[in-house]
């Protein structure tokens, strides 16, 4: 019986960022397309630059608040297909509903402290972390006119080391 090594990722691979999309038909069908992300800015600075700052108390005990990423828009899939307005905009949308990629922009007092209930074990991540998640379990709100998520500890997958890597 083989024993299953663990991948081990110190960064996102070299080369362009695939996607994909899902898009609709002139006949309303959803037709799933792969595009390329080109970022022209630093997305973590740029969704900084957006939500501002976040003023303590905002987020209180072990709830933490997360920006949900949302990637440059695309003109064309990488077969040539040329995106309309409106096949944009859905894109958009989906992301916006069904993101589950975010950045970490606050957190309350008592997220990741161990407790006599709840032991992280030294996980813990920080303020500025790319982290994915399951959007249904984290609460939606603007925050500063930036759609974001409220998520207990536990409800955090994973940290990233790029937000395009998971979609």
């Amino acid at each position: 019986m083989s024993q299953l090594v663990p991948l081990k990722l110190k960064s996102i691979p070299a080369g362009p960022i695939k996607r994909r999309i899902n898009l609709r038909t002139a006949a309303g069908k959803r037709v799933s397309h792969t595009v390329t992300v080109e970022h022209t800015t630093d997305p973590r600075k740029s969704l900084v630059d957006r939500i501002g700052v976040v003023p303590d108390g905002v987020v209180q005990f072990s709830r933490i608040l997360v920006a949900v990423y949302q990637p440059p828009i695309v003109q064309k899939t990488a077969g040539g297909i040329l995106l309309t307005q409106a096949m944009s905009e859905e894109d958009i949308e989906e992301y916006l509903w069904q993101g589950k990629v975010g950045l970490i922009v606050a957190m309350g007092p008592q997220a990741y402290v161990d407790d006599d209930t709840t032991k992280f074990h030294g996980t813990k991540n920080h303020i500025g972390d790319w982290v994915w998640f399951q959007p249904s379990n984290g609460m939606g709100c603007d925050v500063n006119n930036v759609f974001c998520r409220v998520f207990s500890e536990q409800h955090i997958l994973g940290t990233l080391p790029h937000p395009d890597y998971v979609w």
